[in-house]
């Protein structure tokens, strides 16, 4: 592919270049992602009864987009993909929703057992003890969730390769040896990439709430900007592995 040069720093710097400019080729599609996402989540933020659950079940929607555009991706397409296929973008969201829940339960279980005394022991609240627990809890969480994104990022464009099949998102020696095809060094420095892109993003975000349109561009721009962007980033990024 054209956008893959052959230098290891120009590789990771176009890669960027081009994540970075993609969303931007079509801001209509941008903002309908941002509106279908927000629709999504109002369900979260209300309280709990139909409207909840009817809000909830279109959730996949914008999640099934972004795995639409990392096999668009694949597939050499430059532009956004149009939002057609509900039926299969709707499924393969679910697919995607379903690997995430799956690859966070390790996290929910450090979180669990760090914290089972803080919930249903006897000991006095704001002891030294409940303290150091949290604190170490909270660590191992972080350590536990950074490395387990290492193998879930791969593993979504792995599922993506194979048209949705979910247990292709945890075929651990695949994705390691993908991994290893991409180069170990360069994969690091584009994960490490990736969330320096999302730290600023909520940076941006937080500044954007000071001023008064700020509730409408952070959920309909700032954020499927990044989310789009992110999706682009991890198709070039495992696609650079076939090279």
């Amino acid at each position: 592919m054209k956008w893959i040069g052959e230098d290891e720093n120009i590789n990771i710097k176009e890669i960027v270049l081009d994540a970075v400019k993609y969303p931007a080729g079509d801001w209509m599609k941008v903002i309908l992602l941002g509106f279908l996402t927000l629709i999504a989540f109002i369900g979260v933020l209300i309280e709990i009864n139909l409207f909840t659950l009817l809000f909830l079940l279109m959730l996949p929607l914008p999640s099934g987009y972004l795995f639409k555009i990392i096999r668009s991706s694949f597939e050499g397409y430059d532009e956004l993909p149009d939002f057609d296929n509900w039926r299969s973008m709707y499924l393969d969201g679910f697919k995607v929703i379903l690997v995430l829940i799956i690859y966070v339960l390790p996290v929910l279980a450090v979180f669990l057992w760090f914290n089972y005394e803080i919930f249903y022991s006897n000991i006095p609240n704001f002891s030294l003890y409940i303290l150091w627990s949290w604190i170490l809890g909270s660590n191992i969480q972080i350590i536990i969730f950074l490395l387990i994104g290492l193998i879930e990022y791969v593993g979504i464009a792995n599922m993506a390769l194979y048209e949705g099949e979910i247990s292709t998102a945890f075929r651990f020696r695949e994705i390691l040896a993908r991994i290893s095809m991409i180069g170990w060094r360069k994969y690091l420095l584009s994960y490490a990439i990736i969330w320096i892109l999302a730290v600023l993003t909520a940076l941006i975000s937080l500044f954007a709430q000071s001023i008064l349109i700020g509730i409408v561009i952070i959920p309909l721009l700032i954020v499927p900007y990044f989310v789009i962007l992110n999706a682009r980033f991890c198709a070039l990024v495992f696609a650079s592995s076939e090279l």
